[in-house]
Parts: structure tokens; C-alpha cells; sequence
């Protein structure tokens, strides 16, 4: 028998609006889109892409109208356009540029909004413009955080070390940690700041605090719970992305 490797789940939410993009990885080489609608929690798939999405270096606007997002791959003529990497800004859901630079690297790339209407675009020397957009305004500036810190994360990490830590503060004196430890990837768990009460939860892919509710990725699907003041509540499977 060969054992079925679940797909991984990766989610961007926009901060204003009940709405996100799930990006589900696998094959490898395979990334689905999906729109989520977070008040019903319905998923709409979308675009297929073939190659690799970064969502650690995308994001999606407040109202959760764009998304700017990094990536690698795709058909041959659109790596010869931007050389194997680009950034593009797209209105989400959809992937279809409206806003493009070739990269060429995977050191450079990707970006932030800064608002509904403004992002900020992280290039270095080998960026290059390929279509712009007059629908969003570039800001020359950049953040004064990570994309991590600008989403409410606090960077906890010790300096000069190998090992990232990351803490979110959320519902009755709860806090989400996510560590990294390269070149492994991230690990989850959540801590009951009264008395230090530890909830490992080591096959999480990824997490995030949405409005009211704890909300992850495990074993392929996207899960939810809420956080009462000594356990976490009826957890449900909001959808199965397997197969």
C-alpha cells in the first residue's frame, strides 16, 4: 500500500473583511487556490498553479479585494518573461496578474499592503518591472514590521540563533506560539499565560486567531475551535482538503 502524503495548507486572512485564500500544496509542484468565506465557511477552488507559492512573503489587503504574492515556476513562456520568480499583484482570488516584477531569485520578492489601496514591494537590484497597475499605489517605505509582526504576531526570538519564535496574545489569557527550528518546519502550541499550562499541538501546518475562534491546518484539513478560560472547545473539521 502507498501511504497518501496529505496536502499542505497554508491561509492568508484579510483583517477587515471575512474573507481568505487557502493555498493547498500538493503534489509538490501543485498549489489549488481557494477563496474562504469565513462567516459561512464555504471554500470556492480556484486557479491551478504549477510550481510554488510563497505565502510566507504574500498578503492579502484589509477588505480582501488584492493579494500580492511570490512565486516560482509556471509554464515555460512565463519563466522566460520573468526570469523563474515574480511577484505579481492580483484581485483575489484569482492569480492573474494585474500588477508584475520578475525576480529571478527566490533572496528578493514578495510584499505587504499598507492599506486597502497601497502595498509595499520588497526588491533588491535584480527586480524588474514587467506591468503596472493605477488601480493601487506603491509605498516607497517599508513597514515597520515583518509580515509576521504586521498581522499581531511579537517576534520572540533570541538573537544570532537558528530558531524563531513568534507569539500572538488571544482569548482569555491564551497565547499562540509558532516556532521554527531550521530546517525544520514550524511548530505550534498554545499557552495559558496564569499558570504556564502548555497545549503542544505538533501536527498543525499552520495557525491563526480569526475574530472569535482558533483556526488550523492538520492532516490536509482546516479546523477550528474555540478557547474557553482553562480548555479549548468542540473542534470542527470546516473542510477536508484531501484528495
Amino acid at each position: 500500500m502507498v501511504r497518501k502524503i496529505p496536502p499542505r495548507l497554508y491561509a492568508l486572512l484579510a483583517s477587515d473583511a471575512p474573507v481568505g485564500i487557502v493555498f493547498r500544496r500538493g503534489p509538490s509542484k501543485l498549489v489549488r487556490v481557494f477563496l474562504w468565506d469565513r462567516e459561512r465557511d464555504t471554500f470556492k477552488p480556484g486557479q491551478l498553479f504549477k510550481g510554488k507559492i510563497y505565502p510566507d512573503r504574500s498578503d492579502l489587503s484589509p477588505d480582501g479585494r488584492y493579494m500580492i504574492y511570490f512565486a516560482l515556476g509556471g509554464v515555460g513562456r512565463f519563466i522566460s518573461t520573468t526570469k523563474g520568480t515574480w511577484t505579481a499583484i492580483s484581485r483575489a482570488p484569482s492569480l492573474t496578474a494585474i500588477a508584475l516584477w520578475g525576480q529571478g531569485d527566490a533572496w528578493g520578492g514578495g510584499g505587504m499592503f499598507t492599506s486597502n489601496r497601497s502595498y509595499w514591494l520588497s526588491t533588491d537590484a535584480n527586480t524588474f518591472l514587467i506591468r503596472d497597475t493605477s488601480e493601487l499605489r506603491r509605498d516607497p517605505k517599508p513597514p515597520a514590521a515583518g509580515h509576521m509582526e504586521h498581522h499581531g504576531w511579537i517576534n520572540k526570538s533570541k538573537p544570532r540563533t537558528l530558531v524563531r519564535i513568534f507569539e500572538k496574545s488571544i482569548r482569555n489569557g491564551w497565547i499562540l506560539r509558532e516556532t521554527t527550528r531550521y530546517p525544520r518546519p514550524e511548530s505550534y502550541e498554545i499557552e495559558r499565560v496564569e499558570d504556564g499550562l502548555k497545549i503542544p499541538c505538533p501536527n498543525w501546518q499552520w495557525a491563526e486567531w480569526d475574530r472569535n475562534r482558533l483556526v488550523w491546518a492538520e492532516a490536509g484539513c482546516l479546523r477550528a475551535a474555540k478557547l474557553g478560560a482553562e480548555k479549548m472547545g468542540t473542534i470542527r473539521t470546516l473542510h477536508d482538503f484531501n484528495g
